[in-house]
């Protein structure tokens, strides 16, 4: 079309010769073309697995183990397939901003977690098995299983997208539970439950949703990008223990070597401040502060003024004079 505008390509397509078939496109299509992998997404998601595995474990009181499969981006015309009467349907809100997101729990899965959150351990159902409608004690009970999800969801996104989700409600008609247009790109995230009870969950994610943050979830995961409280804690009462050196320059005063070795007991050597001019405290060697001599409980003291931030060169220790030069600083 620019290309037009400037005249390069007239308008009635003269003196061009047809290469091929012309196929019509549609400007206002939202199909978006997306090509590469995600590998900070899928470390996401491991992270995902392994909080929501962990809390898992402690809900149920079963040793069970959470892998994530690698997360694959389809249309929603593909992704409604999956909302069938017999999966378990959770639409999740994602925070304000975000959008909306599908879980999906297969029925045996959805049947297991269930049971075992109740306090039955031995249920287990068959893979086939048809589900009924879920009770409104069911759909309360597995909206507090899933919102373990959203919480490994929150803390592993963190750094990336600010996501609060949360499960708003169940849907049995996959109709009520359409988030996105079918020609819309979602990301579908798989996370495989292995142990006493096994199945399978998924979680669909609007491709616009991380949008924002495509060239991060695209670039390889940063080794530093999650922080450790505790290390860091550590690391700070560690730092608390490491001794320094703190000195107070109260002047200095230029002679020669041979004026230094005439120096006597009862010599008085004038130095280049005055008693009411503040005073440089170093701290290894690098002024931080200025402070003020003080006599405090009969000791010398020095009272701290203010704080350096940024020391001008002028305030830095001197380099050493010529070699028939001795810097004296008392």
């Amino acid at each position: 079309m620019q290309a037009i505008q400037e005249g390069q390509v007239p308008p009635d397509g003269a003196g061009a010769e047809a290469k091929g078939p012309v196929v019509p496109y549609d400007l206002t299509s939202q199909d978006r073309i997306i090509r590469g992998q995600m590998p900070t997404l899928d470390s996401i998601n491991d992270r995902i697995a392994s909080l929501f595995g962990r809390t898992l474990s402690g809900r149920t009181r079963m040793e069970l183990r959470v892998t994530a499969a690698p997360a694959s981006l389809m249309k929603f015309a593909d992704i409604n397939s999956l909302l069938n009467g017999q999966n378990a349907v959770g639409v999740m809100s994602l925070g304000a901003g975000h959008g909306l997101a599908l879980v999906i729990v297969e029925a045996p899965l959805a049947h297991s977690l269930l049971a075992a959150s109740l306090g039955d351990r031995k249920a287990k159902s068959e893979p086939g098995e048809t589900r009924s409608d879920l009770t409104h004690v069911g759909k309360v009970v597995l909206r507090h299983v899933l919102n373990m999800l959203s919480e490994a969801m929150a803390t592993s996104w963190e750094g990336v997208l600010s996501f609060k989700p949360q499960v708003l409600r169940f849907e049995s008609d996959p109709r009520m539970a359409a988030i996105a247009t079918p020609s819309d790109v979602g990301i579908l995230c798989a996370f495989e439950v292995t142990g006493p009870i096994d199945g399978r969950l998924m979680l669909a994610i609007p491709y616009a949703a991380v949008e924002a943050a495509k060239k991060l979830l695209s670039s390889p995961p940063r080794l530093g990008g999650q922080r450790d409280v505790r290390f860091g804690q550590a690391l700070a009462r560690e730092l608390e223990l490491v001794e320094v050196e703190l000195r107070v320059e109260v002047g200095r005063y230029h002679l020669r070597l041979a004026d230094l070795l005439g120096l006597k007991i009862g010599d008085v050597v004038t130095l280049n401040t005055s008693e009411g001019s503040p005073l440089p405290v170093l701290v290894q060697e690098r002024p931080k502060m200025t402070g003020m001599p003080k006599v405090v409980g009969g000791g010398i003291a020095v009272e701290v003024l203010k704080s350096i931030i940024h020391a001008p060169a002028a305030s830095r220790p001197a380099r050493p004079g010529p070699q028939n030069f001795t810097q004296v600083a008392a």
